[in-house]
């Protein structure tokens, strides 16, 4: 038998290199599953949950290094249309309980929705008021030209319920005169008040929380009467093809919970007590 060289036999080599590739393998699924437990969290909500959720998205993400949170901020109609057709989502929060619910019959959402906020409308003019909009009423005049929410979308439906009870209040006729005003309908209620905001309109039926730090020198409220106006409330749910379920859950919980109460009530919304 041949003495031993010292160096490490052709056989042996291969061994070797056969272990370390199937250790390499190994420890790139272990990172794999750290960058899953990382991942994307997409958030699908509401046009005028854009403020509110764009800073409770930095404090999940602060919470969850590696985590991104995405999030597409439409018309609840447009949203739950999406999900309907296949967008891929982790969590769907809407203006209203009609597009939840349609989406809870589709089976598109795991668990029971939970209402997680409320908000009311508010009459938007330019700070200038060109058209002197001096209290609701005024939104009859001949000459106003009034932008809304298009036809589905909650804050645009919400305007319509508004002005229907305002003609048992003002008589028959008063919901008609204000629809005569309008001049443009848009794709959500944060186009209708960038309407008014670039001075393209007289005024729009928004969303208190519309009312944003950044428009405030820009614009004016006129409040609807309280008998007049109706409570939007807004329910928040994780979809069932969620890519990340433990973080969806995750969202939901940070939003209904006293945090979330506290950034959304910062924005205009108002919490619901638990």
């Amino acid at each position: 038998m041949d003495a031993p060289t010292g160096k490490p036999s052709f056989v042996t080599l291969l061994v070797l290199a056969l272990t370390l590739s199937l250790s390499g393998c190994s420890g790139g699924a272990a990172g794999g599953g750290g960058g899953e437990q990382g991942g994307t969290l997409t958030v699908f909500a509401a046009s005028s949950l854009t403020d509110a959720f764009g800073e409770l998205a930095k404090t999940f993400e602060e919470r969850n290094p590696g985590v991104e949170v995405r999030q597409s901020f439409q018309s609840s109609s447009t949203l739950l249309t999406q999900i309907q057709q296949g967008a891929r989502a982790d969590v769907f929060a809407s203006a209203a309980q009609e597009e939840m619910s349609k989406a809870v019959e589709d089976g598109l959402v795991t668990g029971e929705p939970e209402v997680f906020v409320k908000n009311r409308e508010v009459v938007i003019v330019p700070i200038d008021n060109p058209a002197n909009i001096g209290d609701f009423q005024d939104l009859a005049r001949p000459g106003i030209k009034l932008v809304l929410a298009e036809d589905g979308v909650p804050a645009g439906d919400y305007a319509l319920e508004i002005l229907r009870k305002a003609d048992a209040e003002y008589g028959s006729g008063f919901k008609q005169e204000v629809l005569s005003n309008i001049v443009s309908r848009e794709a959500d209620v944060r186009a209708a008040v960038s309407r008014v905001v670039l001075g393209d309109a007289d005024a729009t039926f928004g969303y208190a929380s519309d009312y944003t730090p950044d428009i405030r020198d820009k614009v004016k409220v006129i409040q609807i009467p309280q008998n007049l106006n109706i409570v939007a409330t807004y329910p928040i749910a994780t979809l069932k093809d969620a890519q990340s379920p433990e973080l969806a859950q995750e969202w939901v919980d940070l939003v209904v919970g006293a945090e979330g109460q506290r950034v959304l009530e910062k924005w205009g919304f108002e919490p619901v007590a638990r």
